[in-house]
C-alpha cells in the first residue's frame, strides 16, 4: 500500500509541474499473452494496465511508467507424488523513447523502445518445501503504433508491442500485446 501511496504521490507532482508545455500523462489498457519458456502452463493472457508521465521533445517522446503485467500460477509434476506450485505476481517500472513519424495527417505513427526495471514476486511450494521471494530483472521492449488527434491536447492511441521480462536460470519470460490508450498534453 505504501509503494502506490509514493507512486500516486510522485505522479501528483509531476503532474503539478506540467503548467509549462510539453508534460503529458497517458494510460493505456492492454491485452497481453506472457510466456514462460519453462512453464507452459503459466502462459496467460491477460489485461495489462500502464501508466505514464512523459516529456514531448517534438519528434521524440520520452516517458516513465508503472505496468502491472499480471499474476500468474501453474503446478508441475515430477517423480512419484512430486508436485511444484509456482505463483508469481509481475510488475515494472521503465523508461521510454519514442519517435513520431510526421506525415502530415491527423494520424501519426510511432516506434519506440523500453528498458524496465521488472519486480518478480515468486512463491515456489512443493512437497518438502517453500520458498518466496521478490526479485528484479533487466527487461526490454520495442513498441509500434499511432495516435490520433481528437483535440489540441489530447490524442487517442493504439499500438502493438513486445517485452522481454526477465530472464532466469531456466526460463525467460516475454510478453506480446496490443493497447489502446488516452494521451492528455499539458
Amino acid at each position: 500500500m505504501m509503494k502506490k501511496s509514493l507512486l500516486v504521490l510522485a505522479i501528483g507532482a509531476l503532474c503539478s509541474l506540467t503548467a509549462s508545455a510539453n508534460f503529458y500523462v497517458q494510460g493505456d489498457l492492454g491485452v497481453a499473452k506472457t510466456k514462460f519458456s519453462s512453464y507452459s502452463e503459466m502462459n496467460k493472457t491477460n489485461i495489462v494496465p500502464n501508466v505514464s508521465v512523459g516529456y514531448d521533445l517534438g519528434a521524440m517522446r520520452l516517458a516513465l511508467d508503472y505496468t502491472h503485467y499480471g499474476k500468474f500460477s501453474g503446478t508441475s509434476y515430477f517423480g512419484v507424488n512430486q508436485k511444484e506450485h509456482v505463483s508469481t505476481k509481475i510488475y515494472g517500472l521503465g523508461l521510454s523513447a519514442f519517435y513520431d513519424f510526421n506525415i502530415n495527417s491527423v494520424l501519426k505513427p510511432y516506434v519506440g523502445m523500453r528498458l524496465a526495471s521488472n519486480i518478480f514476486d515468486i512463491e515456489n511450494k512443493g512437497s518438502n518445501f517453500f520458498r518466496s521471494e521478490k526479485t528484479t530483472k533487466l527487461g526490454y521492449g520495442f513498441i509500434a503504433g499511432a495516435q490520433y488527434g481528437l483535440m489540441t491536447n489530447l490524442f487517442v492511441n493504439g499500438g502493438i508491442e513486445y517485452n522481454r521480462l526477465g530472464r532466469f536460470s531456466d526460463t525467460s519470460v516475454n510478453q506480446y500485446g496490443a493497447k489502446v490508450g488516452l494521451r492528455y498534453d499539458f
